[in-house]
This record gives structure tokens, sequence and C-alpha cells, in this order.
């Protein structure tokens, strides 16, 4: 078990030293989330602040990046439990939204609860049917603290600095997660030795801008003292 302490005040981190580059992929013990409460976490809004590229999501879309899961009131045609709201704007302002504007076609993203306890979902357009939605696995998360680490299923890729998944539409795809537009210092910090310890390449992810974005405020939240176990 490798045990992160961080004080946010302070903007500090210390951690275990990366795993070989030379690993199998996935690590052999890799895992998503054990005991996931659903619930919480789809209760408030998800700002991204550091992302692989895949087919969907390029680069040039790394601005004012956040997310908003709500649980439907009843099983879609599909089959899907939940609507996945996704937002990205490019740096002129062009906004590509999943429930408008540069969405998919037909509108819309949903999610099916594949494993509810361990945090693995299924994401798809909603006009298509569940087998063609990609794995959406949540591998931490701390409400208290403000972060969630998110990837495309497991890491199946060798890259040069540990493992990745691949950066099409389905299997692909990283993402650390937090509450605030603007997170205390430290959390990010934090969350990325959790995918280091967990063998992913690291190199994959591009920070996210939200320092000019329309969206609504962070609000003001307070640095405080948290413990992350792997």
């Amino acid at each position: 078990m490798l045990r992160i302490v961080c004080v946010v005040a302070a903007g500090m981190c210390a951690w275990a030293p990366a795993a070989a580059a030379n690993i199998t992929c996935p690590p052999p013990d890799f895992e998503s989330i054990k005991n996931f409460d659903l619930d919480a976490y789809a209760a408030n809004r998800w700002y991204i602040q550091e992302m692989m590229v895949t087919n969907y999501l390029p680069k040039s879309q790394n601005w004012c990046v956040f997310a908003e899961y709500k649980r439907l009131a009843k099983k879609s045609f599909w089959g899907y439990d939940l609507h996945v709201h996704n937002h990205a704007e490019e740096q002129d302002g062009t906004v590509h939204d999943s429930d408008g504007k540069g969405g998919p076609p037909g509108g819309g993203i949903d999610a099916k609860i594949v494993n509810g306890q361990r945090g693995q979902l299924a994401v798809a357009p909603s006009f298509l049917p569940t087998s063609a939605a990609g794995p959406y696995w949540v591998l931490a998360y701390n409400e208290t603290a403000g972060y969630s680490l998110i990837s495309g299923g497991p890491p199946t890729v060798q890259g040069s600095g540990g493992c990745r998944t691949g950066s099409g539409t389905n299997n692909a795809g990283l993402w650390i997660f937090t509450r605030m537009a603007q997170p205390p210092a430290g959390v990010v910090s934090a969350v990325r030795a959790i995918a280091e310890a967990k063998g992913f390449d690291l190199s994959v992810l591009n920070p996210v801008d939200h320092s000019n974005c329309t969206h609504d405020p962070p609000g003001q939240g307070q640095a405080t003292s948290f413990e992350v176990v792997v």
C-alpha cells in the first residue's frame, strides 16, 4: 500500500517513486475503487484539471471542461441509468457541450451502471445501445478533499513512463476531477501521485485552463490537510 500525505495549504505532497517503466499493462493488481457512493459522486459538478487526448476530446478543447451526472427517473430505452453532461471550450470560447452546441448527433450522453460498488460505468451517446458504450472507471474518489481519478477502463497500452489506455473513443482516456474549478494547491499533485502509483504513464495528461471561463463560479474553498491512501 502506498501512502501519500498532502498538506494542501502548503502545496506539499510526498509519495514513493514511480514504478519501473518495464511493467505489465495493466498492472497485475490494477482495480477500480471499492465501496463507491455513486449518489454522492453525482451530487455536484466536477471540474476537469488534467486529461488525456481522445478522439472526442482533442487538446484544442482543454478550456473550461466540466462534467455533471444525474440519475434518470427510470432506465432509458437502451437501458442507461444516468444522464451525463460534458462541457468543454476552445481557447477562443467556442463551446462543445454534450447537451447542446457541439454535442453528439441526436443529443446527449448517458451512462449504464456496470458495477456500482466498484465505480464502473459504461458511457455512450444516448441514441446508441449500451453494447456500444465504453468503460468509465472511478479509480479514486475523496469528497472531503474534493477530487476523483477516472480512466477509460484498465490501461492496456505500454507507454514510455508506464501504462496508458487507448486514445480512441472507447477504452480511452484518463482524467483528474476536482470539485472546485480552482482547487487548493496540492490536490492535483496528490491525484497525479495516485495515478502514478496505479501504474499510469502521466505524460499523457494535459492541463485544463479554468482561468477565463463563463461557467458557474467555483466559490471559495478552505485549504485543509488530508491523507490519501492507495
